[in-house]
């Protein structure tokens, strides 16, 4: 590779020309050019479709990151998602040249690069007006932002690509953590001033930028950087996403996973969407092989039977398969649970039914409410010292609707917790709300809990574990871009 930035310009390109997960204008192969594309307004939302493509889904039907397991493995180290095969990531021993490292990079990469191209290309036309311009711009902004966000919890210091160095990649070399952040915030923040108040759930909205600002934040007061003045930060921002009034938490745990709920659930924020002919097989990786399923991914036994009891837990895993046999995980051939989230996908599957054929219309929620809520019990609790009653009652919100709303199943917290156990409450419920949802993996990372959790089977864990290794070829490639501690 001699320039990642062409590379990456190559396969934008041809995801226009390709089509993506909406309908979308098509124009001819041979008119298609940076010079003559960034003109109108469905030239931009098409450009915006594409870095979606990026993420979910990728060129010519080829695995992104969270349309299949990529994401998912990467973030294996936690105690839920576990993956077939030799599954390096879930026992903490990950091969440098692992494919699917490679994969999330380039395509988190490419995605960035998509965002610089349409943020340099947008004041230079005349034919999209002022205020569509910073529409498109923030999300634009939020995409990139969320490409950054995964970059550098999973590798630490990495090339900060943007609008203005992206034509000298090769020279980038790698920002400091807090430099990453930093640009991270400043997207966002454009991104949560200039997108609307909206239930819209397959754009970037303001909710989405708000939330998103609000895990940024929690994840600053934590490991590496540690700064604990980000904790007041996480709490307004995840109070202004309640405040909004827009969302609230799906009354049934079940209803949050059905495909004929996704566009119109009012706890989903932000979603990667597929449709049928051009959307994802997640439903396919996540059945067992009794269902016809390609069983990619399952859950681990450990985190199955830690697991509180209620309706949350008979939504979060398949146990009982719908094959002929009605095979129980305990005897099915990988012998661990599977996921219920992600089964069903509309037309083309069914989460009741054994898996059927062709790409349907899975979908995967990077933004629910349920994590404002959350960010809100935590943070405002370290900022303040100790549980406050809007503290307690965030949390225990969630934990209603985990047991159905019958307090004998899952009761309410009540005060005169210490700091210490609220916040061991909140991390826990987190675990339980968010199981394969990439959420845990980045929880244990922050609150330095890697070795805790693994350190009975995988003696080996340490700190170098809390990074990925970055792809070799990069590091060759790119000047002052360094492997990881260990690798």
């Amino acid at each position: 590779m001699k320039n990642i930035n062409h590379l990456y310009l190559t396969f934008f390109i041809a995801f226009i020309i390709a089509g993506c997960t909406e309908d979308l204008t098509e124009r001819p192969e041979s008119l298609i050019s940076p010079i003559n594309f960034y003109q109108t307004n469905a030239d931009y939302d098409a450009a915006i479709t594409g870095i979606h493509r990026s993420y979910f889904v990728g060129s010519g039907g080829a695995w992104s990151v969270f349309d299949n397991y990529i994401a998912i493995y990467l973030c294996a180290g936690a105690e839920d998602a576990n993956g077939k095969g030799d599954n390096r990531f879930n026992r903490l021993d990950v091969d440098v040249n692992s494919e699917q490292i490679v994969t999330a990079w380039r395509n988190i990469y490419q995605a960035i690069n998509e965002a610089n191209m349409i943020i340099s290309r947008l004041p230079e036309t005349d034919k999209v007006n002022s205020d569509k311009k910073k529409e498109y711009e923030g999300q634009a902004r939020y995409l990139r932002a969320l490409g950054y966000f995964y970059l550098v919890r999973w590798f630490g210091e990495i090339p900060l690509i943007t609008e203005e160095n992206m034509d000298d990649v090769s020279n980038t070399g790698q920002a400091p953590v807090s430099e990453t952040y930093a640009k991270i915030i400043e997207d966002l923040i454009f991104a949560k001033n200039n997108l609307p108040v909206s239930s819209v759930k397959t754009r970037p909205t303001k909710g989405a930028a708000t939330l998103m600002l609000a895990s940024v934040y929690l994840n600053m007061a934590g490991w590496p950087l540690n700064d604990a003045s980000k904790y007041a930060l996480a709490r307004d921002e995840a109070k202004a996403v309640m405040d909004m009034n827009i969302y609230s938490l799906e009354k049934n745990y079940e209803d949050l996973w059905k495909v004929s709920n996704k566009l119109t659930s009012k706890e989903i924020i932000f979603m990667f969407n597929g449709v049928i002919g051009a959307g994802s097989n997640f439903d396919r990786c996540v059945r067992p092989g009794e269902e016809g399923g390609w069983e990619d991914m399952f859950s681990e036994a450990r985190y199955f039977y830690a697991f509180p009891e209620g309706p949350r837990k008979k939504y979060t895993f398949h146990t009982d398969f719908f094959d002929a046999a009605h095979t129980n995980w305990i005897n099915s051939g990988v012998k661990q649970p599977f996921m219920w989230k992600f089964r069903d996908a509309g037309a083309k599957g069914d989460a009741t039914s054994l898996s059927k054929s062709g790409a349907a219309e899975g979908f995967f929620p990077i933004a629910r409410y349920a994590e404002a809520l959350l960010i809100y019990a935590e943070a405002d609790a370290m900022a303040a010292g100790k549980p406050t009653p809007e503290a307690l009652e965030a949390l225990n919100q969630v934990r209603r609707r985990a047991g159905g709303y019958d307090p004998s199943v899952y009761p309410d917290l009540s005060s005169g917790m210490s700091l210490d156990t609220f916040i061991k409450e909140v991390i826990n419920e987190r675990f339980w709300e968010f199981g394969f949802e990439l959420i845990r993996w980045f929880d244990l990372v922050r609150m330095e809990m890697v070795e805790e959790v693994n350190k009975s089977l995988y003696p080996h864990v340490s700190k170098k574990n809390y990074l990925m290794p970055k792809p070799p070829a990069d590091v060759a490639m790119i000047k002052g871009l360094t492997q990881n501690t260990g690798y």
